[in-house]
């Protein structure tokens, strides 16, 4: 991070950041809720970006949207998320034909748990002169920054150790001078308490009233006039359950070597497996703590279900054990004491 935040030294300071509510009936009132430590998954997803007219001099350009997304990870340590974005709308576009604002859900980083101690945010949208190199260059930064991207170290330590450095490289020989890339509208905040919502980033004054978004992902004056201002509309959402949690690398590959054992019928090795597994689920970096015991919990269940050695009355599972999508961690009321998430 720092890349945005040095440009952003050389722009003029009457830029607007905040959060922003809904032009009409159309998008429902946003209710804002604090995110406490341990308490959900969040994720920040952009919705839509527009650049001005009088901020491009170029005959015909491209546009691209880079963030860098840092929060504190189950080790305490720094965590760093990536996103590249060229939509397919702001390639090869000249400025006489801008009178339209990109919409279309960008995810920036998450659903990842938050621990605590703030989330930053550094963002920003650029244009660079039309070159026929450029796009197939910067999709294939934003494919490895998904990639890399995907999961928190260590869950995704091979991805992020081998391929997060050269994704750097790439935004650092993209943006710098000899490609002449522009800094149209961008941010650098921390969040030291999230709190879920729209926010927008506008390189205009806000006006009195305050701007609005409408349902389509616009923004607005509150004259009803359209902002015709560079800007970009990010959305941070807070989710007491992750969507995606059976495909942690980690934790998957725990979960085959006890499905394998169990296979076998080998219960010592069922047994070395689990307490693998409970190494791995209880301490990932993906999952919040409770659900992490609540995995082992389930799937320390599954085992005695399928070695009826183990004094149960088990022998449920005689040819292994059910895919790890269908073991139930979500299924279940909401956790005691947590605070309620949109």
């Amino acid at each position: 991070m720092g890349r945005i935040k040095d440009l952003l030294r050389k722009e003029p300071r009457d830029w607007f950041f905040g959060p922003v509510e809904p032009a009409d009936a159309v998008l429902p009132r946003t209710k804002r809720t604090a995110v406490e430590a341990e308490s959900a998954y969040i994720s920040l997803h952009l919705e839509s970006m527009r650049v001005s007219v009088g901020r491009v001099r170029a005959q015909t350009f491209y546009g691209a949207m880079t963030s860098t997304v840092g929060l504190a990870s189950r080790s305490g340590q720094h965590a760093e998320l990536v996103a590249v974005a060229a939509p397919s709308a702001l390639r090869g576009v000249d400025p006489q034909h801008l009178d339209r604002v990109v919409i279309g859900t960008i995810p920036l980083a998450g659903p990842v748990p938050y621990r605590g101690s703030g989330l930053d945010i550094e963002i920003g949208l650029f244009t660079f002169p039309a070159n026929y190199l450029l796009a197939p260059y910067l999709d294939f930064l934003g494919e490895v920054a998904t990639v890399a991207s995907a999961f928190l170290p260590p869950a995704g330590a091979l991805a992020s150790a081998a391929l997060m450095p050269p994704v750097r490289k790439g935004l650092d020989l993209l943006f710098g001078a000899a490609t002449d890339a522009r800094l149209e509208v961008g941010l650098v905040h921390t969040w030291h308490q999230p709190l879920t919502g729209y926010y927008a980033v506008v390189t205009a004054p806000e006006p009195p009233g305050g701007f609005r978004i409408s349902a389509g992902g616009r923004l607005f004056n509150p004259d009803g006039s359209e902002v015709h201002a560079a800007y970009l509309i990010i959305r941070l959402d807070a989710h007491q359950e992750r969507h995606n949690w059976e495909k942690i690398p980690d934790i998957f590959a725990a979960y085959q070597v006890i499905d394998d054992a169990s296979r076998r019928g080998d219960l010592v090795a069922a047994r070395d497996a689990l307490a693998a597994f409970r190494r791995i689920a209880v301490f990932s970096p993906d999952l919040l703590a409770i659900d992490a015991q609540r995995l082992y919990d389930l799937v320390e269940g599954l085992v005695k279900q399928a070695f009826p050695g183990t004094g149960t009355a088990g022998g449920t599972y005689t040819n292994g054990l059910p895919p790890l999508a269908d073991v139930p961690l979500f299924l279940r009321e909401p956790r005691p004491g947590g605070r309620p998430a949109t």
